[in-house]
C-alpha cells in the first residue's frame, strides 16, 4: 500500500517542480523583453549608423619658437549622397589642412572640403568611397518636430565612433551664439547627451531620418550637461545645392551682375540730356 502511494507524489513533486521551472523561465523572458520604444532605437541605430562618419581634421599652429605644430581634432559627420559628400560642421574642419574620414566599417579616406557656411556652422567634404561604401541618410522635416519628441544623436564623441544617445525636442526655433560674430538662428534644443566630437553629427527622429545636424553644447564644463542644439534639416536642405555645386553660386552671380549692370545702364540714361536718349 505503501508503495502506491509513493507514486502519486513523485508524480506531484515532478509537476511542482516543472511548473516552477516554466515560472521562473517566463519571467526571465519578462524580465528582457524589450519596450515599443526600445525595439525602435535599436531599429533605427542598425537603420542610420553606417551612414555616420568620423571626420578628423588637422591644422598647423606655431609653437614659441614659431615652429609647425599640428594639432589634430575630430568630429562627426553624415554621408548625403553616392557620390560622397558628407556634411558636418564648419568648425569641425575650420583652417585645417589635412580631412580624414572614417566610414562605418573601418575604412579611411582622405577628403576635401567642397563648400561651407560658417554663418550656419555647416560644411560639406568629399571622399572618394565606391558607392558600395556609403550609406546615404534621408533628410527630413524639422518644421514637423515637436516638444518632446523622441530623439536619438549618433556621432563620435571624445573620439568614440558610432556612439548612441537619446533624449527628447526640448525646443524649437532657438537663437544661439557660436562665437563673438555668428549667431545662428531657429536652431533645435534636445536633452540628447552631446560631447566635443559630435558636432557634425545627425539628430534623428524616430522614422531614421535626419532631422538635425548637431552642433553645439551648453556647458560651464564642456561635457554634456542635458543642453545641446542642431541646425535644423530644413536649414541644411535648403543651401545644400550651394555647398555641393558651385552652379548655383556662379548663376546667383551672374544674374547679380545682369541686374546691377542693367540698374547702372538704367541710370545713366536717365542723367543723360533727352535729346542724347535716341
Amino acid at each position: 500500500m505503501g508503495a502506491k502511494k509513493s507514486g502519486p507524489g513523485r508524480r506531484l513533486r515532478l509537476l511542482f517542480i516543472i511548473g516552477m521551472l516554466a515560472f521562473f523561465a517566463g519571467g526571465g523572458e519578462r524580465a528582457t523583453a524589450l519596450t515599443r520604444s526600445e525595439k525602435n532605437t535599436i531599429r533605427v541605430f542598425q537603420q542610420v549608423s553606417a551612414g555616420v562618419v568620423n571626420v578628423t581634421s588637422t591644422s598647423i599652429e606655431r609653437d614659441f619658437f614659431f615652429n609647425p605644430v599640428p594639432t589634430e581634432g575630430s568630429g562627426s559627420g553624415v554621408v548625403i549622397d553616392n557620390g560622397g559628400h558628407i556634411v558636418t560642421s564648419f568648425h569641425v574642419v575650420r583652417d585645417s589642412s589635412h580631412l580624414e574620414v572614417t566610414l562605418a566599417d573601418g575604412s579611411r579616406w582622405k577628403a576635401r572640403l567642397v563648400g561651407s557656411s560658417p554663418r550656419n556652422d555647416l560644411a560639406v567634404i568629399k571622399i572618394d568611397a565606391s558607392k558600395g561604401q556609403l550609406k546615404p541618410l534621408p533628410l527630413g522635416s524639422s518644421k514637423r518636430l515637436y516638444v518632446g519628441q523622441k530623439v536619438l544623436a549618433v556621432g563620435n564623441p571624445f573620439g568614440l565612433g558610432q556612439t548612441l544617445t537619446t533624449g527628447t525636442i526640448s525646443s524649437v526655433g532657438r537663437d544661439i551664439r557660436i562665437n563673438e560674430d555668428v549667431v545662428i538662428r531657429g536652431v533645435i534644443q534636445s536633452d540628447a547627451a552631446i560631447n566635443p566630437g559630435n558636432s557634425g553629427g545627425p539628430l534623428i527622429n524616430s522614422d531614421g531620418e535626419v532631422v538635425g545636424i548637431n552642433t553645439a553644447i551648453f556647458s560651464p564644463t564642456g561635457t554634456s550637461v542635458g543642453i545641446s542644439f542642431a541646425i535644423p534639416s530644413d536649414t541644411v536642405r535648403n543651401i545644400l545645392p550651394g555647398l555641393v555645386s558651385i552652379w548655383p553660386k556662379l548663376l546667383s552671380w551672374i544674374i547679380a551682375v545682369i541686374l546691377v549692370g542693367s540698374f547702372i545702364w538704367w541710370f545713366w540714361r536717365r542723367l543723360q540730356p533727352r535729346d542724347m536718349r535716341h
